[in-house]
């Protein structure tokens, strides 16, 4: 398995002429999605700015760092989504980014894993984004709890889990 994704990626980078290089995201059609599980509530967050560099000779030398813009955070509901701005919740204007930026990357069964620092509401967190290689671009994801950040805060950690999936499409 680790081989055929490891080549699945090396030849989408390579017919891309982008190994070892930054890669060249569409950050207008990426997108950004969420799943809060306990609430049964999904949304999205727009406004991606993101810097990815993908070494496959040497996934040490990849690096990722980027950001999407609180105040685009949506869910659907206007009323939720005025209140998610407001400081109690992800205090947009103190904190107006989310942001994350890699300090190692592995290959795994599931992707290239990405470890590193997520910040959200100035707060920050370790955790890992797995990326899988699509025809088009990259698909990540990964798991965060609102606990962490003082968001929308739970009596049990469990219950603050959020799933987050982001497509990234080459230009």
């Amino acid at each position: 398995m680790k081989t055929i994704l490891t080549t699945i990626i090396s030849s989408i980078l390579i017919i891309s002429n982008l190994n070892s290089q930054e890669l060249n995201i569409n950050t207008k059609k990426a997108s950004v999605m969420f799943e809060f599980v306990s609430e049964q509530t999904q949304g999205t967050v727009s406004g991606l700015e993101a810097k990815i560099v993908l070494n496959t000779d040497d996934l040490s030398k990849s690096s990722i760092e980027g950001s999407v813009d609180v105040t685009t955070l949506t869910t659907s509901n206007k009323m939720r989504d005025e209140h998610l701005q407001k400081a109690d919740m992800f205090d947009a204007k103190k904190h107006p980014k989310m942001t994350f930026k890699s300090n190692s990357f592995v290959q795994t069964e599931s992707g290239i894993k990405a470890h590193g620092t997520v910040r959200i509401k100035g707060k920050e967190k370790e955790t890992d984004f797995i990326f899988k290689a699509t025809k088009t671009g990259l698909i990540g994801s990964m798991t965060v709890y609102t606990n962490d950040f003082n968001v929308f805060p739970k009596a049990k950690r469990k219950d603050s889990k959020v799933n987050i999936k982001i497509n990234l499409p080459f230009k």
